[in-house]
C-alpha cells in the first residue's frame, strides 16, 4: 500500500536574532524542523518585519511562531488565524501556550543567594510589564515562603514596553543609583533579565559599588556575551530556551494537523543556575572578612598567600584565620583554592583558552597539578568537564 504523501507545511518564524534568548527559541525550532521535515520554514527578525509591515500583511502560510512585542506585530499576530504561538505576553491580549516555569527560577534565585549568606533581597527592573512583574511576583513568593523581604526599585513600576535601561555610555542614572546605595548591605539583587543585571553591573562599577561584596547580581537568560563583558562577570538562570523553541514547534505542528492538544500551557523548567563573578561570594558583616574575600577574587593570578592577605590588611595571619572560621567556618586557604576553582571551571565552559594558560591565569604552576587538584574536586580532568560543557550547548 503506498504511503499517503504528507504535504509540508508553511511556517512563518518572527523571532529576534538580537539576545541569546530568542536565537536559542529559533535554533530549537529548527531542531525539531530537521527531526520531522515536515515544514518550509520562513525566518523574519522582528527588527525587520517591524519596518516592513506591507509584507506581512502580503503573507499567507499555514502557521506562525512570534514574539509579538511592537504593536503591528501583535495587530499581524491578531489578524493571522489560529495555528499560532506567540512567546511574549502582556497578560492581557496574547496567552502563553509555552512558557518558562518562573516560580522555579524565583526558587532556584532565592536558594543560590541564600547559600551565600544573604539576608538582604531587592528585585531591579527598568520598566514594568507583564512579565517582569511576573517575575518578582515569583521571586516574592520564594522569599516570603521563608519569611524574607524583597526591595522593588521605583524604576520596575515605569511602563515600559522594551525595557530599555539609560544608554550606559550617557552617564550613571541618578534615581537607581540613589536606590543602589539606599539599600542595607551586603544585599542580592535578582534582575528581570541578563540587560538589566548588566547595566546594574556597569553602574555599580562605574559608582564604586563592588560587586559581588557589598551588591551581589543575579540575572536571567544566560545571554553569555553580555554576562562576560561585564566586569566583573554576570551569574545567570539558563532558561532552556532551545527546549521552549522545540515545545513550540512541537504544539503548533500538532495544531497545524488538528490533532488533540496537550494539557496547556507548556511549562519548561529552567536549565541551571552559570555562578560567575557577580554572585561567587560570601555574605559577611564584618568589612575586614570582607575586604579578604575581595582580595582572594581579584588576585587569583597573582597567586596572594594568607600572609601576603594578612599583611595589606594590617592583622595576623591567626586574625585572619580566626575571621574566616567565626564568620565562615573554613579557612583562608581553603577559600582561595574554591575560588580559583570557580574561575577556572568559567573559564574552562565559556573560552577556548587552553588548559595549561588557565592553569597559570588561576594561580597553579603547572597544568598537571590543576588537572589533579580539579579532577580531586570536580570528578572529571579539565578536558572532559570542557567538552561536557560544550555538549550541552550544542
Amino acid at each position: 500500500m503506498q504511503r499517503k504523501h504528507r504535504e509540508k507545511k508553511n511556517v512563518l518564524i518572527l523571532i529576534e536574532t538580537s539576545r541569546s534568548f530568542g536565537r536559542d527559541l529559533i535554533q530549537g525550532i529548527t531542531q525539531y524542523v530537521m527531526e520531522t521535515k515536515q515544514w518550509n520554514l520562513f525566518l523574519c527578525d522582528q527588527i525587520t518585519a517591524i519596518q516592513h509591515t506591507k509584507w506581512l500583511s502580503e503573507w499567507k502560510g499555514d502557521g506562525l511562531i512570534a514574539r509579538a512585542y511592537d504593536k503591528n506585530l501583535r495587530r499581524f499576530f491578531a489578524e493571522f488565524g489560529e495555528k499560532k504561538i506567540n512567546l511574549s505576553s502582556d497578560g492581557k491580549d496574547s496567552t502563553l501556550y509555552v512558557r518558562l516555569d518562573n516560580e522555579l527560577c524565583g526558587q532556584m534565585a532565592v536558594e543560590h543567594f541564600r547559600q551565600r549568606g544573604y539576608r538582604n533581597f531587592a528585585f531591579f527592573s527598568m520598566g514594568h510589564t507583564f512579565w517582569s512583574r511576573y517575575r518578582y511576583d515569583c521571586f516574592c513568593t520564594a522569599l516570603k515562603s521563608q519569611g524574607l523581604f524583597c526591595h522593588l526599585c521605583p524604576q520596575a513600576q515605569r511602563r515600559n514596553t522594551w525595557m530599555l535601561p539609560t544608554l550606559w555610555w550617557q552617564g550613571s542614572d541618578d534615581s537607581v543609583l540613589a536606590w543602589i546605595e539606599s539599600l542595607p548591605k551586603p544585599i542580592a539583587v535578582f534582575c528581570a533579565y541578563d540587560n538589566h543585571a548588566f547595566y546594574l553591573a556597569n553602574l555599580c562599577s562605574i559608582s564604586g559599588i563592588a560587586v559581588p561584596e557589598s551588591v551581589a547580581i543575579l540575572g536571567v537568560d544566560n545571554d553569555v556575551s553580555l554576562c562576560l563583558a561585564a566586569s566583573p562577570s554576570i551569574s545567570s538562570i539558563d532558561p532552556n530556551a532551545k527546549q521552549i523553541g522545540y515545545e513550540s514547534a512541537k504544539l503548533l505542528d500538532t495544531m497545524m494537523h488538528e490533532q488533540q492538544l496537550p494539557k496547556l500551557p507548556v511549562v519548561i523548567q529552567p536549565s541551571f543556575i552559570i555562578t560567575r563573578q557577580s554572585t561567587d561570594n560570601l555574605a559577611v558583616d564584618d568589612p575586614v572578612l570582607a575586604m579578604a574575600l575581595r582580595i582572594m577574587r581579584s588576585d587569583i593570578a597573582r597567586n596572594p598567600s594568607i600572609a601576603d592577605i594578612a599583611r595589606e590588611l594590617c592583622i595576623s595571619k591567626g586574625t585572619l584565620n580566626n575571621l574566616f572560621r567565626k564568620h565562615l567556618n573554613t579557612s583562608p586557604l581553603a577559600e582561595i583554592l574554591r575560588v580559583r576553582m570557580e574561575w577556572g571551571k568559567e573559564l574552562l565552559r565559556n573560552t577556548n583558552i587552553p588548559i595549561g594558560k588557565i592553569s597559570l591565569m588561576i594561580g597553579y604552576e603547572t597544568p598537571e597539578y590543576f588537572s589533579r587538584v580539579f579532577f580531586r574536586k570536580i570528578g572529571m580532568t579539565p578536558q572532559k568537564y570542557r567538552f561536557a560543557f560544550q555538549r550541552k550547548n550544542e
